[in-house]
């Protein structure tokens, strides 16, 4: 079982920032404070905090953001546990999935105009012949290429020595260092486009949280 949980990333009062900061780890802090844009750091913040409201209401209160530990590669999980999770973000929106005995990645896009010259390297000639079939189509093809990509390589999470374009996804499923994957596409928020990748495993059922700041307020 996968869960996911999101959120608009609507302007915080300072007082609410503030008490959030102090549930942070130092280091995390530390990292916000170089941000140059408030609603940069406040969509990484609202991420822990979407990580924290699932823990608490999956019943993992025991743990504490202070109990994340990172990989060689900087991928965060937390110790001793089943559990893996992974947040993303885009334009106005704030997204966390989290499952048990299951690795999971996800990527959130905000879909807005690109120009696909600047991301060549990154797909294969078969892919960019895809996205480019249907002009009217175009954004939404490369959206959608991009975001299950991104999510591949953020479940993969061991830093792939092999290129980005390199990675086939056929059928809705691709293969990384040995591993299949299965990706789900996630409709939900209009002009984004969303897609979680996990691994091939007796239940990948989804349950889809959406909330509202005032949730997250009253959690």
């Amino acid at each position: 079982m996968v869960y996911v949980y999101y959120c608009k990333n609507s302007p915080l009062p300072v007082g609410v920032y503030r008490s959030w900061l102090q549930r942070m780890p130092d280091p995390f802090v530390r990292r916000l404070n170089r941000l140059a844009h408030r609603h940069d750091a406040q969509a990484s913040l609202l991420g822990r905090m979407l990580l924290l409201y699932a823990l608490q209401n999956l019943g993992y209160r025991h743990l504490s953001l202070h109990d994340i530990r990172f990989t060689a590669y900087q991928r965060p999980y937390f110790e001793h546990t089943d559990l893996d999770f992974n947040i993303s973000h885009s334009g106005n929106y704030v997204i966390c999935a989290i499952a048990e005995h299951n690795k999971i990645g996800i990527d959130i896009e905000e879909v807005k105009p690109v120009c696909l010259d600047d991301f060549e390297t990154l797909f294969s000639e078969a892919e960019l012949l895809e996205i480019r079939r249907d002009p009217c189509l175009e954004q939404d093809a490369f959206y959608s290429l991009w975001t299950q990509k991104e999510a591949l390589v953020k479940a993969e999470g061991s830093g792939l020595n092999f290129p980005v374009r390199d990675i086939v996804v056929q059928n809705g499923s691709a293969v990384l260092s040995g591993t299949t994957w299965h990706l789900c596409d996630l409709d939900l928020v209009e002009g984004y486009k969303t897609h979680l990748a996990m691994q091939m495993t007796g239940n990948n059922t989804v349950t889809i949280n959406p909330l509202r700041m005032v949730d997250m307020l009253e959690a």
